[in-house]
């Protein structure tokens, strides 16, 4: 894996989106805002992984 890669934002904010979306099912346990956030933080990983190149 490319170094680069992990340095993208797109690649950090979908870090964020799915540690947010695991946060919000196990604490307050909203379950279509915490997978809401999960299947965000997927779709912007494959992105990330495109724009990589």
């Amino acid at each position: 894996m490319n170094i680069e890669f992990l340095r993208s934002p797109w690649f950090m904010l979908a870090v964020l989106l799915l540690v947010a979306g695991a946060f919000i099912l196990a604490v307050p346990g909203w379950p279509v805002l915490g997978w809401g956030a999960v299947v965000a933080g997927l779709l912007l990983m494959g992105y990330a992984r495109y724009r990589q190149g």
